[in-house]
């Protein structure tokens, strides 16, 4: 049963003491004994003995009582159902940092759950839980979706001569892949169930699969604005069918607690996500320390604190820049992306710079571009907006409330409030008439803050945040002329004053940045690129993510010496860390591309046994056997690729070369 489940209980008034249960007035709740148990499983870890900020400790034994007991209080007192907009009514916390990052914000502290927070907030909970970003995950049987998912449907792919359907069976959901041949015989099908769903609808909804203990896109979408099924983003340039990996720096993003692999491809722990949805703890960090003393109050009668709790960060209370870097790190597009030296994402906690963990950089803008013209990210346009630089405390929460569905009326009356904070009725100099015609009437942000398309997501649109106040509005123009302005990165996860401070940033990090520019085709930064790559080689000849960015430079030059160069960088990678599926395509192709075949296929034979679910693996293998004239060996590495991946193209065509010449002994 369920931490919420729980709370129910202690309400219902219905309880008997001969099923274990103890009652006090009209509040029920179970024996200490089985609260343990409960408790353990909806926190996903063991009661355990806390330590609190003072010196006494809650024995693991009394902790399951104390949390009932906390529900119990806020129910009494309702002391947790304040406001749920108590964001904008704290704007004056936005100003000015607290005097001390908040406990919770050290490395260490678990995640409870937002179940478990709801037991106390259950106001704001509900509330959240009909938002967006509350229900950015669903179980893939989730029944909330039957409904809203037209099935069966069928999309063809002309480039790949394919099917794909969507259907429901026995309470799940199922897509398939299929090829039919002249005569309209299927040639193969492949059918998945879908594991989980991604996204709330508010452009569509996305589909993950489970292969053991990696995850995968499923290659349909539904999108809500055309009320159609469609190939998912990305899909229109490369069809991979049920083969493109999810990373967990995206996942991280649409879902609560997920449990990537660190360094690997698609790889998950067990079980892949802690929490489904984005919760509680993504804004207001671990919940354990918050829970321990609240519990420790109680057991020791003491008054709760009329200051800021320091036990859990409220991102209202947060200087407005560092409010602003819980919500960037999912709201700020980027060129790239790359995570400081031995820091990994996952390890940011709110209410600490966003910086310390992951670098967010974007190439500068044109000299005079409008900031409606650019690309759509909501905090980099927000802070080309007139209102950020004039206001300068114009915020993310500012305006929304993470806690309330941000279409809903109550939030549209909040923007125009806002709106009108700094400007008047009269400010508005469009006729009256026009103004009431919008919908909702006289409402600010039609005009202001217009649904852009985006070009990137078929059949979606987001709001533009740069605030237009007409047409050409433009940035102020730079320093250098358009002619001659050279290539430049800001850095977005820096304070906005610091944002081309570059020197700030570790050369690792801006080595990585300009490798992958490059490699994404913005060849305007390589000359930067091999002058950093000259530094760094000689200082950080160690480092996994140098070694990989110095071997493709010297992929790069096309020598014979240059390859043989990135053979040594990436053996000297494969020593010192665990390899992902890239290494070991890349060295792999190293081999091959230096005519050392037997040692292409030992390491794509790891390739295979330790990431058996991509399918370049299977290609390079079969195509290293077929060079060294092992037919045999070919063959039972093609069937097992087919068997994987029926819908590969190249797989059959291999198939087809080995059968057509005299196979060779089986090793």
């Amino acid at each position: 049963m369920m931490w919420a489940s729980l709370w129910k209980l202690g309400v219902a008034g219905l309880a008997e003491q001969s099923t274990g249960k103890i009652c006090v007035g009209s509040t029920c709740a179970f024996r200490s004994s089985e609260l343990k148990t409960r408790l353990a499983d909806t926190m996903k870890y063991p009661l355990r003995t806390i330590p609190v900020r003072s010196k006494r400790t809650i024995p693991a034994r009394g902790f399951a009582c104390i949390l009932i007991h906390i529900a119990f209080v806020c129910l009494l007192t309702g002391a947790a159902q304040q406001s749920t907009h108590a964001t904008t009514r704290a704007k004056s916390g936005t100003k000015g940092s607290n005097p001390a990052p908040p406990g919770n914000t050290e490395a260490g502290g678990r995640y409870v759950g937002s179940k478990v927070c709801a037991s106390c907030h259950s106001n704001i909970y509900n509330s959240f839980r009909q938002t967006s970003m509350g229900m950015s995950m669903l179980p893939g049987d989730a029944n909330s979706l039957a409904s809203v998912l037209p099935v069966p449907a069928t999309v063809y792919d002309k480039d790949s001569n394919q099917y794909f359907d969507v259907m429901r069976k026995d309470g799940g959901l199922f897509q398939s892949q299929y090829a039919l041949d002249a005569d309209g015989k299927e040639l193969f099908r492949q059918t998945w169930k879908v594991d989980y769903d991604i996204g709330a609808g508010a452009n569509g909804f996305g589909f993950l699969i489970q292969r053991d203990h990696y995850l995968f896109e499923a290659p349909l979408s539904y999108y809500t604005k055309t009320h159609s099924w469609g190939f998912a983003p990305g899909f229109e340039v490369q069809n991979r069918g049920f083969t493109r990996p999810i990373l967990g720096r995206c996942i991280t993003c649409h879902s609560g607690q997920a449990n990537p692999v660190a360094g690997q491809v698609g790889l998950y722990k067990d079980p892949p996500f802690d929490e489904l949805a984005v919760g509680c703890e993504n804004c207001h960090g671990p919940g354990e320390l918050h829970v321990a003393e609240r519990a420790q109050e109680l057991m020791t009668g003491a008054a709760p604190s009329a200051s800021a709790d320091p036990s859990i960060v409220n991102p209202a209370r947060l200087s407005g820049w560092l409010a602003d870097n819980i919500c960037m790190r999912c709201h700020q597009g980027q060129d790239v992306r790359v995570e400081m030296p031995g820091k990994n994402i996952r390890d940011f906690r709110p209410g600490m710079p966003l910086g310390s963990y992951v670098s967010i950089f974007k190439i500068a803008p044109e000299a005079g571009a409008s900031p409606s013209a650019l690309p759509l990210e909501h905090y980099f346009g927000m802070t080309l907006s007139k209102c950020y630089r004039a206001s300068r405390n114009l915020h993310c929460i500012t305006c929304h409330d993470p806690h309330v569905e941000s279409s809903a009326a109550k939030a549209l009356d909040n923007y125009r409030s806002e709106c009108l904070g700094c400007h008047t009725e009269r400010s508005c100099r469009l006729e009256p008439t026009k103004r009431l015609a919008t919908n909702p009437p006289d409402d600010c942000l039609t005009c202001h803050m217009p649904k852009r398309t985006v070009t990137t997501i078929a059949h979606a649109a987001l709001t533009d945040h740069s605030i237009p106040a007409q047409a050409s509005s433009a940035l102020q123009p730079s320093d250098q002329s358009h002619h001659n302005q050279k290539p430049e990165l800001l850095v977005l996860s820096a304070p906005p004053a610091e944002w081309k401070q570059l020197q700030s940033i570790p050369p690792v990090v801006l080595l990585e940045a300009y490798d992958s520019l490059v490699r994404e085709g913005h060849h305007d930064f390589e000359p930067l690129l091999t002058q950093l790559v000259q530094q760094v080689a000689s200082s950080t000849p160690s480092d996994p993510a140098v070694l990989r960015v110095l071997a493709r430079a010297e992929f790069r030059k096309d020598t014979p010496a240059g390859k043989l160069r990135a053979i040594d960088h990436m053996t000297h990678l494969f020593r010192i860390t665990d390899p992902n599926i890239d290494d070991y395509l890349f060295l792999g192709e190293l081999y091959t591309r230096t005519q050392q075949e037997e040692k292409a296929v030992k390491i794509l034979e790891k390739a295979r046994s330790s990431s058996p679910y991509f399918r370049e693996v299977y290609e390079m293998l079969a195509s290293a056997h077929m060079t060294l004239g092992q037919y045999g060996d070919a063959l039972a590495v093609l069937r097992q690729g087919i068997e994987l991946f029926p819908d590969d193209v190249k797989l059959r065509a291999l198939e087809k070369s080995a059968n057509s010449v005299t196979l060779g002994p089986v090793h």
